[in-house]
């Protein structure tokens, strides 16, 4: 077998890892792989932190800002630390998936050696420093750790509560960041993350549901779903969206108008229908085959989505500042 047939093979998982190659390219290639294993990508989802931060008004305060940008690099470290023991259990199932195959460790880019130890590592560093800003964010950074390898073990195989647990992930992020702050903990905000997350979440379950079928498939392996599930999932999904737009506006009218940070609350009815937009759009290429299996991922790069979020963020600005009130 030539050279370029083997390291397909390898890719594909038909044969073991690729011999090393020379000294440092080798050395090279295995970080490069090591920090596409880490999916920095999915660390836009820890910006989550600095919600509470911003939503209290307190993140223009220098210790406070500082403790939750450390909180933010603890929880990077942590998730991407997850993410290699989840490729490390998961590769067998990851090789035989459409578009997980081509993750540096199941398409043997990787080496298993160097995720077993990096993996831990990246764990073990990330709770030193949730740590060093106070014990509430260390709580909070342990219970998202264990929630997430509960998760990779067996909750992701039980339909519903796998969506259940994925928003609770998600919440868990404000939550680490409220801790971070030390500000105070808004009911609406976690409520409004549950609903908001657990639609993205069931959109990125239909959508892998939907293209198992495709390939013939009748159920999603791995996962408990089935192919009757899908009119399921188009029902729920949408209407937890349809939730985290009533919560938001319930926020506006009963918590964000007694704010005294607000120059002018009026921009914040901005926010309802901003959303109510972005989430129809997320499920309308949903329905039509268009979404990525990720639509965190997909979001920033869709242009839309990225106009709807630059038009949210100006009219946060224009709240806080009083423009034009």
């Amino acid at each position: 077998m030539n050279p370029s047939d083997r390291e397909t093979a390898a890719r594909r998982g038909t044969l073991g890892p690729m011999p090393p190659r020379a000294g440092g390219m080798e050395a090279w290639g295995q970080a490069r792989a090591l920090l596409e294993g880490a999916r920095p990508h999915q660390w836009a989802k820890n910006l989550l932190v600095f919600v509470p931060a911003v939503l209290s008004g307190t993140i223009a305060d220098a210790d406070r800002l500082l403790a939750v940008a450390i909180a933010f690099v603890a929880l990077c470290l942590i998730a991407s630390g997850t993410y290699l023991l989840n490729d490390i259990w998961d590769i067998e199932d990851d090789r035989r998936h459409w578009s997980k195959c081509k993750r540096p460790l199941p398409s043997g880019r990787l080496s298993m050696g160097v995720a077993v130890v990096a993996a831990p590592a990246a764990i073990l560093t990330g709770l030193v420093l949730a740590a060093a800003v106070n014990s509430m964010v260390a709580l909070a950074a342990l219970c998202y750790l264990a929630l997430t390898i509960a998760y990779s073990l067996a909750l992701k195989r039980v339909p519903i509560i796998d969506v259940s647990v994925l928003a609770g992930l998600f919440t868990l992020r404000l939550v680490l960041g409220i801790a971070a702050a030390q500000v105070f903990a808004s009911p609406w905000l976690l409520v409004f993350s549950m609903f908001l997350f657990s639609s993205l979440c069931f959109a990125k379950r239909y959508v892998e549901l939907v293209r198992a079928g495709q390939r013939g498939q009748g159920a999603l392996a791995h996962r408990g779903y089935q192919a009757a599930d899908g009119p399921l999932l188009l029902v729920l999904g949408p209407s937890a969206g349809m939730g985290a737009v009533v919560t938001l506006i319930l926020y506006v009218i009963f918590d964000a108008f007694r704010q005294t940070f607000y120059g002018n609350t009026a921009w914040l009815w901005a926010f309802p229908l901003i959303l109510f937009l972005w989430v129809s759009r997320i499920w309308l290429m949903a329905a039509r085959g268009e979404l990525d299996d990720d639509p965190v991922a997909f979001a920033v790069k869709d242009a839309p989505s990225i106009m709807l979020g630059t038009a949210m963020l100006g009219a946060f600005v224009l709240a806080w500042s009083g423009l034009f009130g």
